[in-house]
C-alpha cells in the first residue's frame, strides 16, 4: 500500500538562521520560493516565529511585504506560519483583539496553514489564535512542545492533546527543538497518540544529538502522516534534518515523499551562490549537544548564558552559570526551555551567581512568569521563590494580566503597518522613518566580481535598463558579480524584482566581435549584436540575433528614466 509521507519544508524560517534571518533578502525570496514550490512540499513553513522580528530589525524590511512576495511567487504549494499563541510573533502577551487582527490580515495576505503553540503548552494561550483561525476556514495546526520535566508522562501529553482537538485543532504537531527526544520515546508517544485520536500527527524534531531521522523513521512506522525537514543546503545541527536524508532513508518504501530532487539540487545551487554573492562564511558546524542526565543543559542556552556573561564581563564563570542554570530551571518546575523561557532561566542563573545569595534579585521577567504573564506553570515551583515574587497585591490579578493593546501613530493608514507598530513600536518607528526618506534597505556588500578570462562587467554600462520587446516593457539591474565558474562569468540580476542568476560567456569570431553565450534557467542562447542606431531620443533600438533569430528591442535611454 503506497501510503507517501507529506513533507514540509521549514528551510526559510528554520534553516541556518545566521543565514535565513540576516541575509535572506526581499529581492532573493521570488526565485527560491518558486524553486520550492515546483519541489512537490506538503506546504513551505516560511513566515512567522523568528522571521518578522528579523526582517524589520535585521534586513530593515517590511515582514508584510516579505509575506505578499512569497505568496506571488506560489502557485502549488500553501503557505504556513508559526504563532506563539497570544504572544503571535512578539515577546509579549497581546489582548484578543490584536491575536485576531494579527491572524486575519496574515490569511488575506495568503497563510494557509496556522501552526500555534505556546511556551508553556497552556491550552488557554492558543484558544483565541485557534478559535480566529478556524473561523477564517484556515487549517489549523496545534503543537505540543516536547518536556524535559520528569514528572510529565505520555497520559498528560493525551490529555494536552486532547484539549487542542476538542478546540478544533486539524493536526497535532509534537515539536522538540531541542533534539531530546529518542527514537524509543517517539514509538511510544505516536503509537499511544494514534490509538486515541484520528487526526493526523506530524513530527517536527530538531538534530541536536543526530537522532532526528532515525526518530522520523520510528515515527512514521508507527502512524506519523508529517514530517518537518530543511534543505541540506541550510542545515544546522540544531535544526531539522536535511529533506535529502529523509528522501534516502524512505526512497523505494510505501513512505516514499516522492520530492523532486532535481528541483532542490537547483534550489541548493542558487542559495551557494548567494552565499558567494553575499561573502558569506558558514559557522563552524556545533558539537553535538552532551548526552541527556542529570546535569544536561541544552547546547541553545549554554550559548546564551555564555553571551550574557560575556556581556557582563564574567566570561570565566560560565561553568557556575550553567549549574546555577539547571537549579532555576528545577526550581521553576523544569517548564519547557523553549523562547522566552530559556531567555528567563539563563537571565536569572546570571543574576544569582554574580549576586552574593541565590535570588537575591528577581529579574523582572522572571517575575512576570512566576506571576503568570505568560501562562500557567504546569508544575510546582520551589515555595520559597513562589512568595518571594508575589506580592499581596499581585494576587488578584496575576492569572489574568494581560498587556499588548492595539497602538497606532499618527499618519499610520494600512493595517499592515499598524499591527507591527503594536508588536514592535520603536522597532516599527524607526523602519517607518526610513521607508518615508526612501533610503533603500542596506544589503551585504556584494562579493568582489573575481578575476577571469572574460572581464564583462564592461559590456554593462548603465546598472539598470528598461527595455521593450514586442510591445512589453520590462526593467533590469545589475546587483552583483559572481565568481567565474568553468569559464563562464555569473551575474546576478534583479529582473522585475526577480533576483535571477545568469553565466555568461564570450565566444570568439573570426570575423567580427565575440559572440555572448546567456545561460539562463539551465537554457543557453547565443546572442549577436547585429545594428544599434543610437539616438538622442527616449528610446534607442537595438537588433540582437538570438540562436540566428533577429529580435528588435528597444532600450530607453538612461537620461529620460524617471526617478
Amino acid at each position: 500500500m503506497f501510503n507517501p509521507i507529506k513533507v514540509t519544508d521549514v528551510t526559510l524560517r528554520d534553516g541556518l538562521e545566521d543565514f535565513v534571518l540576516k541575509y535572506l533578502r526581499l529581492d532573493d525570496l521570488g526565485r527560491l520560493v518558486g524553486l520550492l514550490d515546483r519541489a512537490g512540499f506538503y506546504s513551505l513553513d516560511c513566515w512567522g516565529g523568528s522571521t518578522f522580528y528579523a526582517a524589520l530589525m535585521d534586513l530593515k524590511e517590511d515582514p508584510w511585504e516579505r509575506l505578499k512576495k512569497m505568496r506571488r511567487a506560489m502557485t502549488r504549494t500553501p503557505i504556513q506560519m508559526i504563532l506563539r499563541g497570544r504572544m503571535l510573533v512578539g515577546f509579549k502577551p497581546y489582548q484578543d483583539e490584536v491575536v485576531r487582527k494579527f491572524i486575519t490580515r496574515a490569511a488575506s495576505q495568503g497563510v494557509d496553514i496556522f501552526r500555534i503553540y505556546d511556551n508553556l503548552n497552556d491550552l488557554e494561550n492558543m484558544r483565541v489564535a485557534i478559535d480566529a483561525a478556524k473561523e477564517l476556514r484556515k487549517e489549523v495546526e496545534a503543537t505540543l512542545l516536547f518536556s524535559l520535566n520528569p514528572h510529565v508522562t505520555v497520559d498528560d501529553y493525551l490529555q494536552l492533546a486532547s484539549g487542542l482537538i476538542n478546540m478544533g485543532a486539524d493536526v497535532i504537531c509534537l515539536n522538540d527543538s531541542f533534539g531530546a527526544m529518542n527514537p524509543r520515546q517517539v514509538e511510544t508517544l505516536v503509537s499511544t497518540y494514534r490509538r486515541y485520536f484520528a487526526q493526523p500527527l506530524r513530527l517536527h524534531l530538531h538534530n541536536n544529538h543526530q537522532a532526528a531521522l532515525t526518530s522520523y523513521q520510528e515515527g512514521v512506522r508507527q502512524g506519523a502522516e508529517l514530517l518537518d525537514t530543511t534543505m541540506a543546503a541550510l542545515a544546522w545541527s540544531y535544526g531539522p534534518p536535511p529533506v535529502e536524508s529523509l528522501m534516502f532513508s524512505l526512497a523505494g518504501s510505501s513512505h516514499d515523499p516522492n520530492i523532486d530532487l532535481d528541483v532542490l539540487r537547483e534550489a541548493g545551487e542558487f542559495l551557494d551562490l548567494l552565499k558567494e554573492k553575499y561573502r558569506y562564511r558558514e559557522p563552524a558546524p556545533r558539537k553535538m549537544d552532551n548526552g541527556l542526565g542529570p546535569d544536561y543543559l541544552p547546547g541553545p542556552l549554554q550559548e546564551f548564558i555564555l553571551e550574557e556573561l560575556k556581556r557582563r564581563n564574567a566570561r570565566n564563570r560560565q561553568r557556575v552559570a550553567c549549574k546555577e542554570a539547571q537549579q532555576v530551571w528545577s526550581d521553576l518546575g523544569y517548564p519547557v526551555l523553549k523562547g522566552r523561557i530559556l531567555e528567563i532561566v539563563g537571565l536569572q542563573a546570571v543574576e544569582n551567581i554574580l549576586s552574593s545569595r541565590r535570588y537575591e534579585t528577581i529579574i523582572p521577567i522572571m517575575q512576570n512568569l512566576i506571576r503568570g504573564k505568560y501562562g500557567r506553570l504546569h508544575s510546582p515551583i520551589l515555595l520559597e521563590l513562589q512568595h518571594r515574587a508575589l506580592a499581596p497585591e499581585d494576587l488578584a490579578v496575576a492569572a489574568l494580566e494581560k498587556e499588548g493593546r492595539l497602538r497606532a501613530l499618527p499618519g499610520l493608514e494600512k493595517e499592515e503597518d499598524i499591527l507591527t507598530y503594536s508588536l514592535f513600536p520603536e522597532e516599527a518607528e524607526a523602519f517607518f522613518h526610513m521607508r518615508a526618506e526612501g533610503v533603500r534597505p542596506p544589503a551585504p556588500a556584494p562579493a568582489a566580481p573575481a578575476p577571469g578570462p572574460y572581464p564583462l562587467l564592461g559590456a554593462i554600462a548603465t546598472p539598470q535598463l528598461t527595455l521593450t520587446h514586442k510591445g512589453e516593457e520590462v526593467w533590469a539591474r545589475l546587483e552583483g558579480v559572481g565568481s567565474v565558474r568553468k569559464g563562464k562569468q555569473v551575474l546576478f540580476i534583479n529582473i522585475q524584482d526577480h533576483l535571477e542568476e545568469i553565466e555568461v560567456q564570450l565566444a570568439p569570431r573570426e570575423d567580427g566581435p565575440p559572440d555572448y553565450l546567456v545561460t539562463f534557467h539551465g537554457d543557453t542562447y547565443r546572442i549577436r549584436v547585429s545594428k544599434t542606431f543610437p539616438k538622442e531620443q527616449e528610446y534607442t533600438p537595438v537588433f540582437l540575433e538570438i540562436n540566428g533569430q533577429m529580435e528588435e528591442f528597444l532600450i530607453k535611454n538612461p537620461a529620460n528614466e524617471k526617478g
